[in-house]
């Protein structure tokens, strides 16, 4: 028994960890490639590499500041040089700081060669040190590059490995004393029901991820050294009391009520597929984690058993890489307003004294010239603006969204409709600037190439969700446009899930494009 639990509990952490590599590559590659696109649109040409060279250095510095997941798990890039694979960054286990080169047509680098062979998924094989890992691959085609996000086996293994010998002598200890007891003594049920759950016990208290058991009341029966540090309470004061200690009280109050939905219908909301949420620790602080729980329906008792890992780190990292890109537009931005713009306004005052001292045959030419010196100041100030990014808060966001549609309506020459069909309390800053990025990328997307005359932005509140669309009465988006995701809506979708959110794009029958984002108003809660 204690073998199969031990087996079954590794198999787990091997799925839990595959996906956690998973997200991370592919989350990571398309966030390479959208810094390479916006460097190759910024600085680059069909001939001059050097936007390369500057989204690899950008890439190394964040990655400098990365001190990996666990104690093994890195992120490796690499490219194809000849017959060669050349490691871009600097492995975490090494003393050189020169590349390191692996035979393409070795057994080494497994995940690494199935990357630059333009593959992605997930394997079991030997990286570049000749170590076996668990690794998930994904190619970077934008620059020739593979990604590979790596975990070593071993310390997957490890303490499986640990719980397995001691299983493995308590069970050799109990089969030698009941051999010896055998026609002496007869041992209990009571007591083979406590020797395994001692076992059982033994395998929670070495793992590295949370677990905590639950009544179908909500009240905690059990919780593991982890799961202590993690929350930073003691057992003592846990173990009988409600899990929405855990949870931050906007939405502890809901949980209960998942259960009792879960316990009469037994529709499952995240039983075997997990899911991102938010937990609360002693002190108040909140942490985003990836919770799965199994349900546990035995004769005489049901438990709900939650296994939580801490993902602070991954979410910290995919913020670090979303604001390279927003820093480089600030620079730009602020190097034409304060560079181009202020040598375009020194110019247009020139001109003016110009025209104001010409004779009549000169006079329309300096009138033209002080006349387009104007509109190019005027555009490169709007440049400026539209790279720069925005300070708004909360309390603004309505107002600088209908300063966006206004602009982009006296620019475009486009009828832009702005309506507030319910007034939404945001609580956090960070999602309102994704939110006024997507909409000014939905804006921009339908101009650009939906071909139409008017278009519709409209913020509402439904079912405790807010609401942001833009729609437009354009040609709409053919099936094959929509399966083939572009960089501009792989944005989307990435800035709305770092508040939960979701986008959706889809044609209108009568005509046009619909952009719909929705997102929760409170933090999701604990959903069974």
């Amino acid at each position: 028994v204690a073998a199969i639990s031990i087996f079954s509990l590794y198999t787990t952490a091997i799925d839990q960890h595959r996906l956690r590599v998973v997200e991370a590559v592919k989350s990571q590659a398309r966030l390479i490639e959208a810094i390479a696109s916006f460097q190759a649109f910024e600085n680059g040409s069909p001939v001059d590499r050097d936007w390369q060279k500057a989204t690899l250095e950008q890439i190394k510095n964040a990655y400098n500041r990365f001190e990996g997941f666990g104690k093994t798990g890195v992120f490796t890039l690499a490219r194809l040089s000849g017959s060669t694979i050349e490691f871009v960054l600097r492995p975490r286990y090494t003393d050189t700081n020169n590349p390191i080169t692996i035979p393409f047509e070795g057994n080494w680098a497994e995940p690494m060669r199935l990357a630059l062979m333009n593959q992605s998924g997930t394997i079991i094989g030997l990286d570049y040190r000749g170590h076996s890992v668990l690794a998930a691959y994904e190619p970077v085609k934008l620059l020739n590059l593979g990604l590979v996000a790596k975990i070593d086996l071993a310390e997957i293994r490890e303490p499986f490995i640990r719980t397995g010998l001691l299983s493995l002598g308590i069970a050799l200890l109990v089969i030698l004393l009941a051999s010896r007891l055998f026609f002496r003594i007869s041992t209990s049920i009571e007591q083979q029901i406590e020797q395994q759950a001692e076992t059982f016990r033994t395998m929670a208290e070495t793992a590295s991820e949370g677990i905590i058991l639950i009544d179908i009341n909500g009240l905690i029966k059990y919780i593991n050294p982890a799961a202590e540090t993690m929350f930073g309470h003691a057992r003592g004061s846990l173990i009988g009391s409600s899990v929405n200690r855990l949870m931050p009280r906007s939405i502890s109050k809901q949980h209960n009520q998942f259960i009792d939905n879960y316990l009469n219908t037994g529709v499952k909301k995240i039983i075997g597929t997990g899911r991102k949420l938010t937990g609360q620790r002693k002190d108040g602080s909140q942490f985003p984690m990836h919770l799965s729980i199994g349900d546990i329906n035995l004769e005489h008792t049901r438990l709900f058993a939650g296994v939580i890992m801490d993902i602070s780190e991954q979410e910290l990292l995919q913020r670090e890489i979303m604001e390279v890109p927003i820093r480089e537009q600030r620079r730009i931005g602020q190097e034409l307003h304060d560079g181009i713009g202020q040598q375009l306004t020194g110019l247009g005052m020139i001109a003016t004294s110009l025209l104001n001292k010409a004779s009549k045959p000169e006079h329309d030419l300096a009138y033209q010239l002080v006349n387009g010196l104007q509109e190019a100041l005027k555009q490169v100030r709007a440049l400026s603006r539209g790279l720069v990014p925005i300070d708004i808060d909360a309390a603004g966001f309505t107002s600088a969204l209908r300063r966006l549609t206004e602009e982009i309506q006296r620019h475009s020459h486009i009828r832009i409709d702005f309506e507030i069909l319910n007034e939404i309390n945001f609580a956090n800053d960070d999602m309102i600037i994704h939110l006024y990025r997507i909409a000014q990328e939905a804006l921009n997307n339908a101009i650009k190439h939906a071909n139409c005359n008017h278009l519709y932005v409209s913020i509402d509140v439904k079912d405790d969700e807010g609401i942001l669309e833009v729609y437009d009465n354009g040609r709409g988006i053919s099936d094959d446009t929509n399966n083939e995701e572009g960089l501009g809506l792989n944005i989307m979708k990435y800035r709305s899930s770092l508040f939960d959110g979701q986008i959706n794009v889809y044609s209108v029958e009568t005509g046009g494009t619909r952009v719909c984002c929705r997102f929760p108003l409170k933090q999701t809660g604990v959903t069974t």
